[in-house]
């Protein structure tokens, strides 16, 4: 009697201790977030660098903490996208410089804007105009080249503003319409560079405008000042002519700038 007692109820403990499938375990049965569960699907079994980076919580299984380090590298790699994307929106800026900013930048400015309009590249591109001396500031163009401007279906609306040293961080061409403009401005640059910081590639880039002159032979765009109307219309021949090489160019070195 007492044996088959004893029998009984070891078979009862045995029982007891033995897995109920249908008993709620919070362990095993944990439900995995949709979207840490899809990327668990995507990346399969592959290692992830973040994953030895996660706490060690004896009731986060494996594949879920491989799942959540997945979810977390690819919110990295969409931020560095993003950055990515921002750095090459960027506009390419190109700054027209002449003396007094009131006749040869001022008209390059705006025909070099017109073309870019015209291609529909605006967003693509910061473009403004300086003096190497501030004789003019705050005044508008020579009345002469805005006539002339005009006449080609140009406006001319920048006001007169002196080369800054900001100019040389600022943008990536800088354009002198002669040889004494680039003097003067290498000049700036080497005066400006011991009161504060500029960057070492500010000379390299300082180029004349002629230098991209296709049509004509000259090496500079002369100052009209005190010349008559056929010294206005000259300069803008020069410039048109310069204007579309230099877009072709940053266009075709630059795969940011494009319609």
């Amino acid at each position: 009697m007492a044996g088959a007692v004893a029998a009984s109820s070891a078979a009862a403990c045995t029982a007891s201790l033995a897995p109920n499938p249908t008993a709620r375990d919070p362990v095993r049965r944990r439900r995995v977030p949709p979207l840490v569960a899809a990327a668990s699907r995507r990346h399969g079994s592959n290692a992830s660098p973040l994953l030895s980076s996660l706490p060690r919580d004896p009731f986060l299984n494996p594949r879920l903490r491989f799942a959540a380090a997945a979810a977390a590298e690819e919110g990295m790699a969409a931020e560095a996208s993003a950055a990515t994307e921002g750095a090459e929106a960027k506009p390419f800026s190109v700054l027209f410089v002449c003396l007094g900013n009131i006749c040869r930048s001022p008209a390059a400015e705006a025909v070099f804007r017109n073309l870019v309009s015209k291609r529909g590249l605006e967003s693509m591109f910061l473009i403004d105009s300086a003096g190497t001396i501030g004789y003019h500031e705050g005044n508008k163009a020579d009345s002469r080249m805005r006539s002339a401007s005009k006449k080609r279906g140009i406006e001319v609306t920048s006001i007169s503003r002196p080369v800054k040293p900001s100019d040389f961080r600022d943008f990536d061409l800088i354009l002198a319409m002669d040889r004494q403009n680039y003097e003067d401005l290498l000049s700036s640059f080497e005066r400006w560079r011991h009161r504060e910081p500029l960057p070492d590639s500010g000379p390299k880039k300082v180029k004349l405008m002629c230098s991209y002159c296709k049509r004509h032979t000259e090496s500079e765009v002369p100052d009209p000042y005190y010349g008559g109307p056929q010294g206005f219309e000259k300069v803008l021949d020069l410039l048109e002519d310069a204007c579309e090489s230099l877009l072709d160019s940053i266009v075709a070195e630059n795969a940011s700038v494009s319609a």
